[in-house]
C-alpha cells in the first residue's frame, strides 16, 4: 500500500525545481504505482508527511509560535 496519496488543493502556487534525473526516475515510478496523475501532487503529498513526521521541526513551529504570541 502507498503511503503517500493524491490530494486535490485548491490554491496552487508554482514552483521550480533541479532534482537528481534517477530521483526523477523513482518519482515518476512511485506516481504510477501510487495513482499520482501529476508529480506536482507527489511533491505536495510528500513534503505535508514529513512537515508532520518531523518532531523537531514541529517543536521548533510551536516555539517560534508561543514566542510571537508573547510578543
Amino acid at each position: 500500500m502507498a503511503i503517500l496519496k493524491p490530494k486535490i488543493k485548491s490554491e496552487r502556487e508554482q514552483i521550480r525545481l533541479n532534482i537528481d534525473s534517477q530521483v526523477l526516475v523513482e518519482i515518476s515510478r512511485y506516481c504510477e504505482y501510487a495513482g499520482f496523475k501529476k508529480q506536482d501532487e507527489f511533491f505536495e503529498e510528500a513534503a505535508l508527511h514529513i512537515l508532520s513526521k518531523d518532531k523537531e521541526f514541529r517543536e521548533w513551529k510551536d516555539k517560534l509560535k508561543s514566542s510571537t504570541e508573547k510578543a
